[in-house]
């Protein structure tokens, strides 16, 4: 019997042993499933966050620099192309040149040094920008610009107003204005700029339809109001009658008009500019200034944030856009917004163009 225990005994010692045994090594491979990495749900994430990544819109820098920021023009053009940067989700710098090209070539250097993904220029100087432009190419940067057309370079698009038929026109309509007669002067802008000569050549031919009508002079005033005064001062003690008087710009028609004021003539001579600035639709809401041809800096730089973005974004946009230009007194005057600063998804009328 004694023996007989002891069997039982031993035999219930071993199968303690065993279960043991069994129960540590379930607990070691539990505990070893809960600390091994799962593979296929890592996996998953890793792909979920690439694709994240990649469908998430990248947040494009673009550098713009034009001539001046102490021009009404220029202002409004840096408020299109910041309100068409905000709805993109774009960062732009923009940055002015004080008029002096070689300024603006370091602007373009400075984008270039800060990994830009594209700039915007409006020359000073067509010629001078030149290396500018280039130095942005080596860099594989594109490049868009407005107004003047650079004479070197590469560019992607530019974004034009036709500066010879703004000329044109403003010289038809004062011809109209003076019923075909009469003696006018012209307030040209920066000798040697290309917009400058183009808007005094559609000028001048423009008057050639009017054989009654004399070009008494045309002088530089450089887009500037106090000079304009001062240019138009020098005529009017030249002249003995002038019936008109054609600027460049707005700037340089408000100088004008100022002279003019000052001379006691102000409602004898018909004044007219170009840009459609806040002032000078003031004036002529005022009678003061007898019209202005809009060619709208806002619009413009809404135009060319907007295509730099449809190119960065893989678009194909094409070599050029072609602004219009809208000539402003009071029988559309109540329009000017319109005509402006239309940049809601109905005025957007360049994308016709890119259409074909």
């Amino acid at each position: 019997m004694k023996k007989f225990i002891a069997v039982v005994l031993s035999t219930f010692v071993v199968m303690s042993v065993f279960f043991v045994g069994c129960n540590s090594t379930t607990t070691q491979n539990e505990s070893a499933k809960s600390q091994t990495p799962n593979t296929d749900s890592q996996s998953s994430t890793d792909t979920s966050d690439a694709a994240q990544e990649e469908n998430t819109p990248k947040e494009y820098k673009i550098g713009y620099t034009c001539p001046t920021l102490n021009n009404p023009f220029f202002v409004g053009m840096k408020e299109g192309a910041e309100l068409a940067a905000s709805e993109r989700g774009l960062t732009l710098t923009m940055l002015g040149g004080d008029n002096n090209v070689a300024k603006q070539v370091q602007q373009i250097e400075d984008f270039i040094a800060q990994g830009v993904d594209a700039i915007i220029v409006q020359a000073v100087d067509t010629t001078g920008i030149v290396t500018g432009i280039e130095a942005a190419n080596e860099a594989n940067i594109p490049v868009f610009t407005t107004a003047e057309s650079p004479t070197g370079g590469r560019i992607e698009c530019a974004i034009v107003f036709d500066s010879y038929e703004s000329g044109f026109n403003g010289g038809t309509y004062i011809g109209k204005v003076l019923e075909g007669k009469g003696n006018v002067v012209e307030l040209q802008g920066i000798l040697g700029q290309e917009t400058s000569r183009e808007k005094s050549r559609g000028f001048v031919e423009a008057l050639k339809q009017y054989p009654d009508i004399k070009l008494l002079a045309s002088q530089p005033a450089n887009y500037d109001r106090a000079t304009a005064m001062s240019v138009t001062e020098n005529m009017l003690q030249t002249y003995d009658e002038i019936n008109a008087v054609y600027a460049a710009n707005d700037e340089m028609a408000l100088g004008a008009m100022q002279a003019i004021e000052a001379a006691g003539k102000l409602g004898d001579i018909f004044i007219m500019g170009n840009d459609g600035t806040e002032e000078a639709l003031k004036a002529i809401a005022d009678s003061k200034l007898g019209a202005t041809n809009g060619t709208p800096g806002y619009i413009q730089g809404y135009i060319a944030i907007d295509i730099a973005s449809r190119y960065l974004n893989g678009e194909k946009v094409p070599e050029i856009i072609k602004e219009r230009n809208t000539i402003i007194d009071k029988s559309n005057l109540s329009q000017t917004d319109k005509i402006l600063k239309g940049v809601s998804k109905d005025d957007w009328y360049w994308l016709e163009q890119l259409e074909n």
